[in-house]
């Protein structure tokens, strides 16, 4: 708002040098113009003059918040940059340990499943050996010896 402000201060000492009309109209009222009054108004030409001074001070005024504005936008650039790394750097991390987590419960069921084998192996290892009475019958062959598991 106040480069624009000074903006406009600049502008109108350049359009200060050009000729300027104070034209009174039969109705009494004033306007200032750039051209020359119609013939039915009052004519009054204005004599103005720039103030190299002002002038200059205006433009370095101008200059000033121009840079003011720059620095202002780069800062908020970098502000922008580093708010952007920061959430890249967080979403990676919040990556990272989703991945943790789903390979923990990948090695928790993989042991398990190591586990419920070692179980199933340990049962089949405690095998039981049952032997019959030897009954002999009439054509039968010798007693028989069966296995069974738990």
């Amino acid at each position: 708002m106040r480069v624009l402000i000074l903006l406009l201060m600049v502008l109108s000492v350049h359009s200060a040098r050009a000729e300027v009309f104070k034209c009174i109209g039969k109705d009494s009222k004033t306007v200032y113009q750039a051209k020359p009054c119609q013939a039915s108004d009052k004519t009054v030409q204005l004599d103005i003059q720039a103030n190299e001074a002002q002038e200059a001070a205006a433009k370095a005024k101008l200059e000033a918040l121009q840079n003011e504005q720059e620095a202002a936008k780069a800062s908020k650039l970098e502000a922008e940059r580093r708010d952007a790394m920061l959430k890249n750097q967080t979403e990676s991390t919040n990556a990272l340990k989703q991945s943790a987590i789903a390979q923990q419960q990948q090695v928790e069921a993989e042991q398990r499943q190591a586990a419920a084998l070692e179980r199933q192996t340990q049962q089949n290892s405690n095998r039981v050996l049952i032997v019959a009475p030897p009954t002999v019958l009439p054509g039968m062959p010798a007693p028989v010896t069966t296995e069974i598991l738990r």
